[in-house]
């Protein structure tokens, strides 16, 4: 996040406080049908073409620190394990023995030199996944071992997040991630630890949950207590990067710039945080207004200069998602990690501040859902403030492939000329 980036942001909300429209030859929306929300067509589509095809964050290069250490990972629908060879690089396997499926490793965390399988010891290597191992073989005929290693599936990191893609053909993650990584790089991501995590399921389909975040055109309509909001909306400067990746910067209210000490709402200043251990390197616009950033196709990234939740959407079927939010931070000095039963009282607070907000957020959603599912709703409406939901649905159309999609379902690609580029 260099000075012209921040220079940028500034200009884009003094232009959104002033404008009365949205800008000239910007496109007009058709509603977004219901139906990629509800339909079992659509979600399969999904299943087929879009998780398979794109980079998720499966966990924590810590979680593996030690050569052999490994977890599992079915958030895609298939179980997959990580695990940090011998070499130091962490790789993903399918956790698939390939003789007759059963699962190579049990624990969803542990560690082992070879990778296993419970049920006959057919033995793996840990850098590769060749098959080195197979009691009795003489009762095999001709076996191909070559044949049968363990399949691998795409893996790589950024910022201390493992990233996983079940496409070996993809982009490489740092080209697919792209310009966006300009909104992580002041928060020395590699150095966080995790604080907390919190798990809902909520029954609706998991783009429902996405939408949510990917707007502030309810914030004062829903997280305002006492009729103050601290964000006002009419300032949120957006930017869309290539790939379905977006951020948003929302400036605070005049109630909020009072009450931290500012004189207007580009008064971008460090703020006091009192005990937590903040993040040296994450410039003043963050402290004072509301930074996020979103990577497809499914983690928000609302960043501070204390560190950072990350919110994830995995879908459960069409009509049910687990939501995820891990935070993220600096560890407390002299430690290297944090103990979620045993956080300091700053943190408890903070995490009840933020888990309020969650709730908020999620007291809409299962009835979206009812009312999509019913004939009440005959399409979405989406307008200028909500441009970030319309990018997201593009590239689910780009990534499924437009041509496999009904023609009544798919998404008019129209914000190409708005996407920013390296």
């Amino acid at each position: 996040m260099d000075e012209r980036l921040i220079e940028r942001i500034k200009t884009d909300m003094s232009y959104e406080f002033a404008r009365s429209a949205p800008p000239d030859g910007f496109p007009r929306f058709h509603d977004i049908s219901t139906a990629r929300h509800t339909s079992a067509e659509f979600y399969e589509l999904e299943q087929q073409y879009l998780w398979p095809n794109t980079w998720v964050i499966a966990g924590r290069a810590e979680d593996v620190p030690n050569t052999g250490d490994y977890f599992t990972f079915d958030d895609l629908g298939v179980p997959l394990l990580v695990v940090r060879g011998s070499d130091g690089a962490i790789r993903c396997f399918y956790n698939t023995c390939q003789h007759r499926g059963a699962p190579v490793v049990r624990d969803a965390r542990g560690s082992s030199k070879r990778l296993r399988c419970q049920y006959h010891s057919w033995t793996y290597d840990i850098d590769d996944g060749a098959l080195v191992s197979v009691p009795d073989e003489r009762d095999f005929v001709d076996l191909d071992w070559e044949l049968r290693c363990l399949p691998t599936a795409g893996c790589d990191t950024f910022a201390g997040f493992v990233f996983v893609n079940r496409n070996l053909d993809a982009p490489p993650l740092r080209e697919w991630l792209g310009p966006s990584i300009e909104m992580l790089d002041p928060f020395q991501g590699d150095t966080l630890r995790e604080v907390y995590r919190e798990s809902r399921i909520v029954p609706c389909n998991w783009k429902v949950t996405a939408e949510a975040f990917l707007e502030v055109y309810h914030f004062r309509h829903i997280h305002s207590h006492d009729g103050v909001s601290v964000l006002d909306n009419r300032g949120a400067a957006m930017g869309l990067y290539p790939n379905g990746h977006s951020r948003m910067i929302t400036p605070f209210s005049r109630q909020n710039i009072e009450r931290v000490g500012m004189t207007s709402w580009d008064d971008w200043q460090h703020l006091d945080h009192g005990p937590f251990r903040t993040i040296d390197t994450v410039p003043a616009m963050v402290d004072c207004t509301s930074t996020a950033v979103s990577l497809f196709p499914n983690a928000i990234i609302p960043l501070g200069a204390v560190g950072f939740p990350i919110n994830l959407f995995w879908p459960i079927d069409q009509h049910t998602t687990r939501l995820d939010w891990i935070y993220y931070a600096p560890p407390i000095e002299g430690t290297d990690r944090f103990s979620p039963d045993d956080l300091p009282e700053h943190w408890v607070k903070r995490r009840e501040v933020y888990n309020q907000i969650m709730a908020e957020d999620e007291l809409n959603m299962a009835p979206m859902q009812t009312s999509m599912e019913s004939p009440a709703l005959r399409g979405i409406p989406i307008n200028y403030q909500e441009r970030r939901i319309w990018h997201l649905h593009e590239q689910i159309d780009r990534t499924i492939g437009a041509e496999r999609i009904p023609p009544e379902l798919r998404m008019e690609q129209v914000l190409g000329p708005y996407v920013l580029q390296p």
